[in-house]
């Protein structure tokens, strides 16, 4: 039976036989599991420079950051929350004395 797959898909699927169950046997390894933390905590310490790095470039702009924009909506979202809070309390009062309340 003649092989239909493309020549690099032959060459490929060769390599991957070949190499496949070293790999396997690498990434179970104590090191392999070491090297990949060390990479993990490096990656999230460049993320968490050059997050830095820009928001103080915007602050010198005095364009608002990430950060900026969300501790805003958050402090929009709070807000809403008290407001809805208070009409409740004052239709709740309101309705308790009989009185009728129009939107």
């Amino acid at each position: 039976m003649a092989d239909d797959r493309p020549l690099w898909r032959q060459a490929f699927d060769s390599w991957e036989q070949a190499i496949a169950p070293r790999l396997e046997e690498y990434v179970r390894t104590d090191q392999f599991a070491d090297m990949a933390s060390a990479l993990s905590r490096a990656q999230a310490d460049f993320q968490r420079r050059t997050e830095e790095t820009l928001q103080q470039i915007w602050r010198f702009w005095n364009i608002p950051a990430a950060t900026d924009v969300q501790h805003l909506s958050d402090q929009v979202a709070s807000l809403e929350r008290q407001v809805r809070d208070l009409t409740k309390l004052i239709e709740d009062g309101q309705a308790a004395e009989g009185e009728v309340i129009d939107d």
